[in-house]
């Protein structure tokens, strides 16, 4: 089953479900025309994939939809900011909302639908909240493309980064992205089959759609790579011992919150995120760090070659955390309200020079 079938499938039988459980009228108004389908030159924002007319009595509701296979706390927060970049109100649509994310999306005042007949909309005088059906059978899936999965997604950062690196030797995109040079090929190939890459020939290769692979990266991230690079999770003896902290000892970067604040001077962090490829003990021990898998401090593994060559881009220009659509991502992968607005203020003053099309 082609990608395309199987979304354009789970919003019609999102649809369908919802008016049997609620005995209302979802029709389906527009379909996006690039929606499920490769649109080389596609440069603009990402539009809703569709937009849906729901009628109650003599009142109605349009909501722009976006279409996702599943939804989970980690890819929450990259899946509300794509909501609240479209002109209409969003709506999520999806296989199946679990009842915990089903309270959480309520919190947050998400409209939802699901294929399971659960939904979330709240448009006074009209209030629907159901949770806890289960789909009749599961949802049919297929394999991920290999850009999407952990390797993939380093290469694709580095890409996303690093203005030109596409169109250098696989050898030294290898090089910047930490990634085995037989990688470099399958994924250069995934990235022109879906659209994001062209290749010009003598002219050379260009990455386009940037504003869209970016979107698709950060939602892939905290399902598919961040968990293989976490070393621990500890807790310090009081909440600002961080500001006292140096990295640049242990070759090690803030990431997180923590990087958040340091690059916009906005947020209070709660918790710390490191990401690191060197030992840690003696840090851990001048810091009083006690391991602890519920602790509010983690140290992730760096995933990209920190010794990579400037010629590629301004990398390190914000000194001693990472990279913006790394803090970008990490904000979004905690789904916290907070942290949402400050990861919007890092994608309008940060990314648009990572993703403009030039």
């Amino acid at each position: 089953m082609q990608a395309k079938q199987t979304e354009i499938e789970i919003l019609r039988d999102a649809l369908e479900a919802f008016e049997k459980t609620t005995k209302l009228t979802a029709q389906l108004e527009h379909v996006e025309p690039t929606f499920g389908h490769v649109a080389p030159t596609l440069t603009a924002p990402r539009r809703a994939d569709a937009v849906i007319r729901i009628v109650w009595q003599d009142m109605e509701w349009h909501y722009a939809a976006e279409v996702r296979h599943t939804l989970t706390p980690g890819n929450l927060g990259a899946v509300v900011h794509q909501l609240r970049n479209f002109p209409e109100k969003g709506l999520i649509v999806t296989t199946y909302v679990t009842p915990p994310m089903a309270d959480r999306l309520r919190e947050m005042q998400i409209p939802f639908i699901d294929t399971a007949g659960n939904a979330y909309l709240d448009e006074p005088p009209l209030m629907i909240f159901i949770k806890g059906n289960k789909p009749a059978v599961p949802y049919p899936t297929e394999r991920p493309a290999r850009l999407f999965q952990p390797t993939g997604l380093q290469l694709a950062f580095a890409l996303l980064c690093n203005r030109g690196l596409e169109n250098t030797p696989f050898r030294d995109i290898a090089k910047v992205a930490n990634v085995a040079l037989g990688t470099v090929g399958w994924v250069m190939r995934d990235l022109k089959q879906m659209g994001y890459l062209i290749d010009m020939g003598k002219r050379g290769r260009r990455l386009i759609r940037k504003r869209d692979l970016l979107t698709r990266w950060v939602t892939a991230y905290p399902d598919k790579l961040r968990p293989k690079l976490l070393i621990g999770r500890y807790r310090a003896p009081h909440y600002d011992w961080w500001k006292d902290a140096r990295l640049d000892d242990f070759k090690a970067h803030w990431g997180g919150e923590v990087a958040a604040a340091l690059l916009t001077q906005h947020l209070r962090p709660q918790s710390v995120t490191i990401y690191t490829n060197e030992p840690m003990s003696k840090f851990l021990l001048i810091h009083g760090l006690k391991k602890d898998p519920k602790g509010d401090i983690e140290l992730l593994k760096t995933f990209w070659n920190p010794e990579h060559d400037p010629k590629y881009g301004d990398w390190w220009r914000h000194g001693d955390f990472v990279h913006p659509l790394l803090i970008y991502a990490d904000l979004l992968a905690t789904g916290d309200q907070r942290n949402m607005e400050t990861a919007e203020m890092i994608y309008e003053r940060e990314l648009p020079r990572f993703i403009r099309e030039d």
